[in-house]
């Protein structure tokens, strides 16, 4: 376990994690020592008349080798569950997650059981404005010396990789994002899709970050959203943040999800309905969409939309004011199509210049009065509002997630929060029902409440949520008016406001729409085992004999009140591919509980005698027990016992082979 962990990290290489999917992927072109025929390899790409190429064009930064080997590095944290948490009635069979944590250990964890499951990825990372809080605050645990050795890396690049540490550099950022973006990738599924929010300051250099992560060709495009009101007078005003996209494998993806259209089958049907009811009349056909369209549910996603109250042969439309927003916008003069009299023109001014205007009344875009004493209106689809999807620039105000989040907490605890509808439009048009979403800069928890407002709102979805928050701390003597009124109110760590946002949004959604949803979450946290505890499970020698064994190492797990044999469990299940939210059970044997999950069985707490041992093999032998693998924490089972679990689950009558597989 630990122990095993910190032997792996002591020979990686900053290129293993490359290797070994290179491995997984294509084990033919490895020899039996390990190496990568590269020459066989080349020649398999000339005859299939593969072009090669060598493009120089790549990004580079300081820190890069490091981020790398950050990637191969394992975990050296444990996963400790909160049990009294996690025994609540609305979380005891929930399907989500929130783990408390370092993002980049937890993707290392999760990695084991949710490798290419996750369908929708959204995260919003620290954005290196230079005021945001942002530096690069990695511990690094290596001297310079240590770095060359490890790493490959010039004397001088050791010491200024170092000194990256509390700054807020470019080369800081990207050394910061790389490992993240590469782990969640292995996360993606093929059909995935992930969602980046970013500004000005590093979004050309996320640009060619994602395109070397996830491929330029796998680059889904980039979304503008405007989010504030902000003027700079001396440079051009940003009011806007950019969310760039990239699927998984485009090839595999197809571009389907681009076609997804919200709300719009239930709108479509009801207008084929009515269209064979009343042939070609589009006056009746008006009326009755009208009529439906106001019985609408509540639930119902278009009944966001009530001010689409008008309908012509291309479906439900807004007529929009087409004032231009200054003025002196633009002027010029518009015949009215029925009496050729000039029409009122509005006092800013059109919203559009001739050209456009000309075009839009040609394409019956324009909603003209009766006369000329008129000023026209301008048609906005609903279906062109919804077929918008992701492609779209999205307008919603960021002060509005801001209002929306302090009324739900009682309190402006929180800057910049994300706005729930937006997230919730792009999970929407990229996630099956049932496609699991994560969000490993979780913050205020505002992807959760998107999941949890998309699963009441949309019929037939129950998609689960994976949360990750650093327990950052929350400074009371800060100047920052949200971290005081947050402290004022009882909060010490980010990670408690996200959790309290999400169980105060399940009731209120609860409330509003009374779907039967999952509304709980599993907690988790993860922690690194003290410097005395890593020491003596280092020093542990099990061929020394029993005498070792008279202390009781599971309890050095024990942690925030969780008993170790707990978090050695949790952190193995996730580890072996069984996820945190899968059901154990437990199975006597002569006088111990063994836990079993699927396939494996696991042997933790000490106390396995030789009795044991039998009963295990006999109802392996008599099929009351159907497992392939039994896992044992090594430093709870005596030597002599060790040496008979293997022998004899080697040897087992009925032909089936069952692995012991030790760990340290």
């Amino acid at each position: 376990m630990i122990r095993n962990t910190s032997e792996h990290n002591e020979t990686v290489k900053p290129n293993d994690f490359e290797m070994e999917r290179l491995r997984a992927a294509l084990p033919e072109y490895f020899d039996g020592d390990g190496n990568f025929m590269i020459d066989r390899f080349q020649h398999v790409l000339q005859d299939g008349d593969v072009d090669l190429t060598r493009e120089g064009y790549e990004l580079k930064f300081l820190g890069k080798s490091y981020a790398k080997y950050l990637t191969s590095t394992k975990t050296e944290t444990v996963v400790v569950p909160d049990l009294e948490h996690n025994l609540k009635p609305e979380n005891a069979d929930s399907e989500n997650l929130y783990i408390v944590g370092d993002n980049l250990d937890a993707l290392k964890h999760l990695l084991g059981s949710y490798a290419g499951k996750i369908k929708c990825i959204y995260i919003d990372p620290p954005y290196n404005t230079g005021s945001d809080g942002f530096v690069y605050n990695d511990e690094f645990g290596f001297s310079a010396p240590q770095l060359v050795e490890k790493v490959g890396l010039t004397e001088d690049e050791a010491e200024r990789v170092l000194d990256l540490r509390g700054k807020s550099s470019h080369s800081a950022w990207l050394t910061f994002m790389y490992p993240r973006l590469q782990l969640a990738k292995e996360l993606l599924a093929d059909d995935g899709v992930i969602f980046i929010s970013i500004d000005e300051n590093e979004v050309a250099n996320l640009q060619l970050l994602g395109n070397e992560v996830f491929g330029e060709g796998n680059f889904a495009g980039e979304i503008a959203w405007k989010n504030s009101s902000k003027n700079q007078e001396s440079y051009i005003s940003m009011q806007h943040e950019m969310i760039l996209a990239w699927v998984r494998d485009k090839q595999h993806n197809n571009g389907e999800w681009l076609e997804k259209k919200e709300g719009l089958p239930d709108i479509y049907s009801a207008f084929e309905g009515f269209a064979k009811e009343f042939g070609d009349d589009w006056r009746l056909i008006h009326k009755a969409a009208l009529k439906w369209y106001k019985s609408l549910d509540d639930a119902n996603p278009a009944k966001a939309h009530e001010h689409y109250n008008w309908m012509d042969e291309r479906g439900i439309y807004s007529a929009q004011n087409i004032a231009g927003p200054n003025y002196g916008q633009y002027r010029y003069d518009i015949p009215h199509p029925i009496t050729g009299k000039v029409v009122k023109e509005p006092e800013p001014g059109w919203r559009f210049p001739r050209e456009t205007m000309e075009a839009r009344i040609e394409k019956d875009l324009i909603v003209f009065g009766e006369d000329e004493t008129t000023v026209p209106k301008n048609k906005v689809y609903l279906h062109d509002n919804e077929q918008q999807g992701i492609a779209s620039v999205k307008y919603q105000d960021g002060r509005a997630a801001t209002k929306a989040l302090k009324s739900l907490l009682g309190g402006e605890f929180f800057t910049n929060p994300k706005n729930v509808d937006l997230i919730g439009s792009l999970i929407n048009a990229v996630t099956p029902a049932d496609g699991m979403v994560m969000d490993f800069f979780s913050g205020s928890a505002s992807t959760a409440e998107a999941v949890l407002r998309r699963n009441a709102t949309t019929d037939g979805t129950s998609r689960p949520y994976i949360m990750v928050q650093l327990s950052e701390k929350i400074d009371g003597e800060s100047r920052s008016k949200t971290a005081k009124a947050a402290y004022q109110a009882g909060y010490r760590t980010v990670d408690q406001i996200g959790r309290e946002r999400i169980k105060r949004a399940a009731e209120k959604i609860k409330e509003e729409t009374g779907a039967d949803i999952d509304n709980g979450f599993k907690l988790y946290r993860l922690d690194e085992p003290s410097g005395q505890v890593l020491d003596d499970l280092v020093a542990f020698d099990p061929e020394q004999g029993d005498m070792l064994l008279a202390a009781d190492y599971v309890s050095k797990f024990d942690l925030n009140g969780t008993p170790g044999h707990d978090t050695v469990l949790s952190t193995w299940l996730v580890e072996d591919g069984h996820s945190l939210t899968a059901k154990t059970r437990k199975v006597n044997l002569a006088g111990y509980e063994l836990d079993v999950c699927g396939d494996s069985a696991y042997i933790i707490s000490p106390g396995l005698a030789s009795d044991d041992v039998v009963e295990l093999v006999r109802l392996l032998e008599n099929g009351d027990l159907a497992v392939s693998r039994v896992v044992v924490f090594g430093y709870s089972v005596t030597f002599g016992v060790m040496h008979e679990l293997k022998k004899n689950l080697s040897v087992l009558k009925s032909g089936r082979t069952v692995s012991v597989i030790e760990r340290l």
